[in-house]
């Protein structure tokens, strides 16, 4: 039957192969493999219109159709021609055609989706097929790759070891050329070893005895050598016969020269005391003058000028007794007495004996003469104006409330006067009525100008410390209430104007202050009870300082272990480690007035927090939340917000931040106000007053 076909099949197509073209359709690999329908012929896809034309042309040319049938006659395998007549093959040809039954659309329609879908079928097996070889391939070649790269690391591995190897057979064989060459030197240099020890050891037992460290020999080195051995030996010998005395003789004469050495001991302790004792005569005789010229004083001013100016002010009016000029020169004999001071004429000799050292004598915050020529100039503060005379032409001084202001030095200009010098416990006084007074009540006046005249006056009392070199336990209290009063400014006042506060210049006083403060914890005696405080102080307000570390390293272990400064080296060590993130977290456990120190580094920590998350967040798809950023920064939102934009940082809708490492930027100066972040401060001054914090009672 398939023979049949495959013969019909070719017949047919030999036939119509010629009268009309038929494009070919692609064929199947597996095509072979599908049995075809018994019966059934094989399909064309033949276009019906060029088949009717096709018929019609074959009708119509006869010769073509012989043509055609010969054509397959001789595809059959005929190499003869056939003794047949064509006309009758022909006419046979043509009634077989004519008895061909007509197609069935719906059958061919039906053959046709089967072989579709065999296609279809086909091809998506050959994918299938083709995807997993494809995936068996990479794997192989992924296989291939790691072993070519494990056989490439063992290569370098065995090529390493063989260079090691190879080194080292070369540094040994070095190695015994060098010992083959220096066996026969080491016996000569174990003869030179003992002789450079013996020559170093003369050396450094006469080292002391060298006039020089260096010296030149000329000409022959050989020579010099035998001439200095041969004055050697001549030593030797003088040597020999100088020791060859007797030594009784000599042991007395040792004992001589220490009895004359103990005498003139003795004979200078005695010197010593009677030039005491005639400093003291000469003091006596100069405080006796003192005393006269203010006898003549006191007469010409009044009792009542007297008694305003020399009672204490907050002693009771009816306990105020008048006293007489001698009776005021007897208690401040015995009050002077009793502090063991050697007055020459109104000053005292230094204790290192550098020179002579002035005394104060003024008992009021304002000496006389500066009060009276104060008046007379109108140059008294409206704090200082008498009550009741504030309209006058020329206002009268309240002598309570008139404080000493600074003057400069200048040539001609006596400041080592005693009478208008204040004695240590008097500048204690004005330094408490300063804090007290006027910076403890901003609310009745600017505290700008509070802060201008406290300031003057504290550089009037820093002046009479210098001058008289005030030490010990009232100038570690002045001092350190003016370290408080200034950091506590540099907060208060941060932002203003500079013709009103200027930062540089309270931050020069500050550190000469803190520096004086804590040069008296150093060399002072007596317990000091606040030096944690203001040893953590200088290093929250010194932060990063070398200098500051260095002394805090070098204080001892009990007093570096203490809560204030531990907390103070870890903030420290934050700033050193560029880590603010941590160094703002610590900083909440300060207190109100450390933080003051702490918060002219605030704005500089807050930027490198920004900076180091522009760089570790820079991504159009990264985002980071507004709320933690602010409690990173110990800011509320609208604050971080205002400062993300100050430095070129976007803050969406949605309250996150998008940093960008080329968007950031430094903002101009002047646009950054470092007072609209004081808000970590700010939270910790609470009820505090500004005479607790100053006094320490914070």
């Amino acid at each position: 039957m398939q023979s049949a076909e495959k013969t019909s099949l070719s017949k047919s197509n030999s036939l119509t192969n010629d009268s009309f073209a038929v494009p070919l359709r692609p064929s199947s690999p597996k095509a072979s493999s599908v049995r075809p329908k018994v019966g059934t012929p094989p399909r064309r896809s033949v276009n019906p219109h060029a088949l009717a034309m096709s018929m019609t042309s074959n009708e119509t040319e006869p010769s073509l159709l012989g043509k055609s049938i010969l054509q397959s006659t001789f595809s059959d395998g005929h190499y003869s021609r056939p003794d047949f007549d064509i006309s009758v093959i022909k006419d046979k040809t043509v009634v077989e055609n004519a008895a061909e039954p007509e197609r069935n659309p719906e059958n061919e329609k039906r053959i046709a989706e089967m072989k579709t879908f065999q296609l279809a079928y086909l091809t998506a097996k050959m994918e299938s097929n083709t995807a997993k070889l494809k995936n068996e391939a990479e794997i192989r070649i992924l296989q291939e790759l790691e072993e070519e790269e494990a056989l490439h690391n063992d290569l370098w591995e065995k090529k390493r070891k063989f260079l090691l190897t190879e080194k080292n057979r070369l540094a040994h064989e070095l190695l015994d050329l060098q010992i083959a060459a220096l066996t026969p030197v080491a016996e000569a240099a174990k003869q030179f070893t003992k002789e450079y020890k013996s020559f170093s050891t003369a050396v450094d037992t006469t080292r002391h005895e060298l006039p020089v460290k260096n010296f030149y020999i000329a000409g022959d080195r050989r020579e010099f050598l035998d001439k200095a051995e041969a004055c050697l030996e001549e030593i030797e010998k003088l040597l020999v016969e100088c020791t060859d005395g007797d030594y009784k003789d000599n042991s007395t004469s040792l004992d001589c020269l220490r009895d004359i050495k103990m005498t003139s001991k003795d004979i200078s302790q005695q010197l010593a005391g009677a030039f005491s004792e005639l400093l003291e005569l000469s003091s006596l005789v100069s405080r006796h003058t003192i005393y006269v010229q203010q006898g003549i004083e006191e007469g010409q001013l009044g009792t009542a000028r007297t008694h305003e100016l020399y009672c204490p002010k907050n002693s009771h009016p009816q306990r105020r007794d008048v006293a007489t000029g001698g009776e005021w020169r007897q208690r401040t004999q015995e009050q002077w007495r009793g502090q063991g001071k050697v007055l020459v004429r109104g000053t005292e000799e230094d204790e290192q004996g550098k020179g002579i050292v002035p005394l104060g004598t003024c008992q009021t915050m304002c000496p006389t003469r500066e009060l009276r020529d104060r008046e007379a100039q109108n140059r008294l503060h409206r704090f200082e104006i008498l009550a009741g005379t504030e309209k006058d032409r020329r206002p009268r001084g309240d002598p309570l409330h008139a404080v000493k202001e600074y003057s400069r030095p200048a040539a001609g200009k006596d400041l080592t006067n005693s009478t208008d010098l204040r004695p240590p416990a008097v500048l204690l006084k004005t330094v408490c009525y300063l804090i007290d007074d006027i910076a403890a009540s901003p609310t009745l006046h600017p505290w700008s100008e509070v802060y201008s005249f406290v300031f003057d006056r504290m550089r009037g009392v820093k002046q009479d410390m210098i001058i008289q070199r005030v030490s010990g336990l009232d100038c570690v209290a002045i001092l350190e209430r003016t370290v408080r009063f200034l950091i506590y400014a540099s907060y208060h006042l941060c932002g203003e104007p500079l013709g009103l506060y200027d930062p540089i210049i309270n931050d020069t006083h500050l550190q000469e202050n803190l520096s004086w403060l804590l040069d008296c914890y150093a060399t002072g005696l007596g317990p000091h009870p606040n030096q944690e405080e203001f040893q953590a102080l200088g290093l929250l307000y010194n932060l990063g300082s070398a200098r500051a570390t260095q002394h805090i390293m070098a204080l001892p272990a009990k007093l570096r272990s203490t809560p204030s400064i531990r907390l103070a080296l870890s903030i420290n060590r934050a700033h050193l480690e560029r880590n603010p993130v941590r160094l703002l977290r610590l900083a909440q456990r300060l207190n109100f007035l450390q933080c003051c120190a702490l918060h002219r580094h605030l704005v500089t920590c807050r930027r490198d927090l920004l900076l180091i998350f522009s760089h570790a967040y820079s991504s159009r798809n990264c985002w980071f939340p507004l709320d933690t950023l602010a409690q990173l920064l110990s800011l509320d939102t609208s604050l971080t917000t205002q400062l993300c934009e100050t430095y070129g940082m976007e803050v969406n809708h949605d309250n996150k931040v998008v940093f960008s490492k080329a968007g950031f930027t430094e903002p101009e100066q002047g646009k950054l106000y470092c007072q609209v972040y004081h808000s970590l401060v700010g939270e910790k001054q609470r009820d505090l007053t500004v005479g607790s914090i100053i006094h320490g009672c914070a």
